[in-house]
């Protein structure tokens, strides 16, 4: 019959084995598919997996009972995998939070290793194949003095986790950083470390209590978990910042010129897969521009530009946009059917709203116009072997061709024209 005290272990072994599963899964999606640096996924991969083979094998060992061979078995893998949960455990916080302490991290690995080594093999210097009771609650192995040094390692590991993240904590607070999720684990760890304690003093029956340790492993675990996931938020915060940046200018909030050429070729796609039979492209820019600049600032020809921005997006549909090329030139890009067919119209209100608007900046009022060349696609026959940079050319032609009829005014012609 299963211990009742032993379902607890089992339960947060299964938990830990597919967090264990899942981290490896995302190590591996974000560092081959998406080429991001998250090595400590896959430690803390390998932390799940050994902490979930701790609780298994301390499940096994508390339902025991006279069997030695099982507590054997299971005591022997306690041990390691309690020393392994703590040194992975450090081993993440190290990479996580980019902290340098490589030639003790070595040592730490090689230290478990030599415990590892005297654990598998049965000594009575350090854990012979005889009955021990350690209290009602589960029987352990007879051990030596080299049992209890190693109980002094896990105590230097396990307050090595704790001073590391205190050092982190400082580190961030110094450089006003957010701090909330180390104090977390510094928590989290600490009660790990008081929890390994109370198991101590429960093995050798100064407290007689259920065994304790794993249940401060397991918060570990779950508040790394925890962080973890965070992170993964954090990483698609970035990645929308990163892709609107690059979507977006940075001072007028229009379109980018590199984003500008993803929609133009969705559109002559869309066109020769006939999904939609007409596309309407204008270029325009600021007449005198440069006047404006020498004359009132360059702070506010950046005001022009945003709000000259705002007056072409304020007569857009949804399905329209409007882009910079650099400097005072801007693109619309008509590819809806329906705006399509008005485009001409379109931009003659946004050349009058221009032309009537008193624009402010700073102490400086003063009123601008705008030239505008469009240029209509009308089927896939219109298109050329590079059609987004043709198309481009020709409406840029017809800006110079308005601007050559006297400026704040529009040339409108086809594709061939």
């Amino acid at each position: 019959m299963i211990h009742i005290l032993s379902l607890p272990l089992f339960v947060t072994s299964s938990i830990c084995l597919l967090m264990s599963f899942f981290f490896a899964l995302l190590y591996y999606r974000l560092t081959f598919h998406h080429k991001e640096p998250v090595k400590y996924y896959f430690l803390f991969a390998l932390s799940a997996l050994i902490s979930a083979i701790f609780f298994g094998a301390f499940g096994v060992l508390v339902n025991s009972g006279e069997n030695l061979f099982a507590l054997s078995i299971s005591n022997r893998l306690t041990i390691i995998g309690a020393m392994f949960t703590l040194v992975t455990s450090l081993h993440f916080y190290l990479a996580f939070y980019s902290y340098t302490a490589p030639y003790f991290l070595k040592w730490c690995y090689v230290i478990c290793g030599i415990f590892s080594v005297l654990t598998a093999v049965p000594s009575p210097y350090f854990l012979d194949n005889a009955f021990y009771a350690t209290s009602k609650y589960y029987t352990g192995l007879k051990y030596g003095f080299l049992f209890e040094v190693w109980g002094i390692w896990i105590l230097v590991l396990g307050s090595y986790c704790i001073y590391i993240l205190v050092r982190v904590f400082a580190r961030q607070r110094s450089r006003l950083e957010k701090s909330s999720t180390v104090l977390l684990l510094l928590m989290a760890n600490t009660l790990w470390l008081i929890t390994g304690i109370s198991d101590t003093l429960t093995g050798i029956e100064v407290v007689d209590l259920p065994p304790l340790t794993w249940l401060g492993s397991f918060i570990v675990t779950s508040t790394i978990a925890w962080i973890l996931v965070l992170h993964i938020d954090g990483l698609y915060k970035d990645r929308r910042k990163l892709n609107d940046k690059l979507m977006h200018d940075h001072l007028t909030q229009a379109l980018s010129r590199s984003f500008l050429e993803v929609k133009l070729n969705e559109a002559i796609f869309r066109i020769k897969n006939s999904d939609i039979n007409r596309l309407v492209v204008c270029i325009f820019d600021v007449d005198n521009f440069k006047n404006i600049n020498d004359n009132y600032g360059h702070s506010s020809g950046d005001v022009l530009l945003k709000n000259i921005t705002e007056i072409v997006k304020r007569h857009l549909s949804p399905s329209d946009c409007v882009a910079r090329l650099g400097g005072d030139e801007f693109v619309i890009l008509f590819s809806d059917y329906h705006s399509a067919l008005k485009a001409s119209d379109i931009v003659e209100q946004i050349r009058q709203t221009i032309a009537s608007t008193v624009f402010k900046a700073k102490a400086h009022t003063f009123s601008t116009t705008c030239s505008f060349g469009i240029v209509n696609i009308l089927s896939e026959g219109d298109l050329a072997e590079d059609p987004a940079h043709d198309i481009l050319s020709t409406a840029d032609e017809a800006l110079y061709t308005a601007k050559s009829l006297g400026k704040n005014t529009i040339k409108n012609i086809g594709y061939h024209d």
